[in-house]
């Protein structure tokens, strides 16, 4: 039976005595929630339904709205917040493609700040940019060029054409559909970003469980004895883990990371949502394995 956490403060697990770790390296997620909103201010109602009611496009840690189901109270991190912008902001003018060589001395934070592509916009051979057609057309466009595609040479009935989609903020449900649409328009290619970026992931799994994907559950974390952070920066990219990791470290459970870098979050972290936390910090890791790019296989083969 796993070791249920300390109700009390714990001062041995303090970050150190400094209120609110003033002067430590570490985000300021207060700070990211004004500027969420400043941000967002033009869409404040829209902003605070899609993180009250939609799905974190950030980690994907399995919550719903601002919560989870692996510990009671607020899941929101500085991940999501940064993403909102994305979802929520206006349509820029089409006339700024109409010459894309003005575009190409600008950032990508700049390209992607322009605003949301508003209708659909093509591109002629010799063309300086791009100009707006009509749905219609677009449709017509592209619904002849998968017909005209020519037939598969071992099965006639399948076009060759391939699909694939990217993005961080597709849910399962979304490929779920698009796979099942793109089969029916007559075609088994398509692959997602999702897929190839874990395979790595499941092809391990299976060989050494025996099962392509996790055995436990974030709840099975806090009380074990033992958990192991392999190339792994939890803290920069999944932030909400380290208020598991919190309660996991008042549980009992011991923290070791293997990596080439020691990462200051995984060191210790500031949790916001955590009164205890964000006053002193958290000390996470117990250890840090220093290893040298691609010596991970000999440090796991020799422990």
């Amino acid at each position: 039976m796993l070791r249920q956490p300390k109700k009390r403060w714990t001062p041995s697990h303090w970050a150190n005595w400094k209120p609110f770790g003033i002067g430590e390296q570490y985000p300021n997620n207060y700070w990211e929630v004004f500027r969420a909103a400043w941000e967002n201010r033009d869409q404040l109602s829209y902003a605070w339904d899609i993180l009250n009611h939609g799905v974190c496009d950030g980690c994907a840690l399995g919550t719903t709205g601002m919560k989870d189901w692996t510990l009671d109270g607020v899941h929101v991190c500085n991940v999501r917040l940064r993403l909102l912008r994305m979802n929520t902001m206006a349509a820029f003018d089409p006339e700024i493609l109409a010459d894309v060589s003005q575009l190409q001395r600008k950032k990508s934070i700049q390209l992607r700040n322009l605003g949301r592509l508003p209708y659909p916009m093509m591109r002629q051979r010799g063309e300086k940019g791009f100009s707006r057609i009509s749905w219609d057309k677009a449709l017509e466009l592209i619904s002849d060029s998968l017909r005209n595609s020519s037939p598969s040479p071992i099965d006639s009935t399948t076009n060759r054409f391939s699909v694939y989609l990217t993005s961080r903020g597709t849910v399962n449900e979304t490929y779920y559909a698009a796979q099942k649409a793109v089969r029916a328009i007559g075609t088994n290619n398509i692959d997602n970003a999702a897929r190839i970026c874990h395979s790595p992931s499941t092809a391990g799994l299976k060989a050494g469980l025996g099962v392509a994907a996790t055995t436990c559950s974030y709840k099975d974390w806090i009380g074990t004895d033992l958990l192991v952070f392999i190339g792994s920066n939890v803290a920069n990219n999944q932030p909400v883990t380290v208020k598991y990791l919190h309660w996991a470290k008042k549980a009992g459970t011991k923290i070791v990371v293997i990596n080439t870098y020691q990462e200051p979050g995984m060191e210790r972290y500031w949790v916001p949502s955590i009164p205890e936390s964000a006053l002193f910090g958290t000390k996470f890791a117990e250890d840090f394995f220093l290893i040298n790019m691609g010596g991970d296989m000999a440090f796991l083969n020799g422990t």
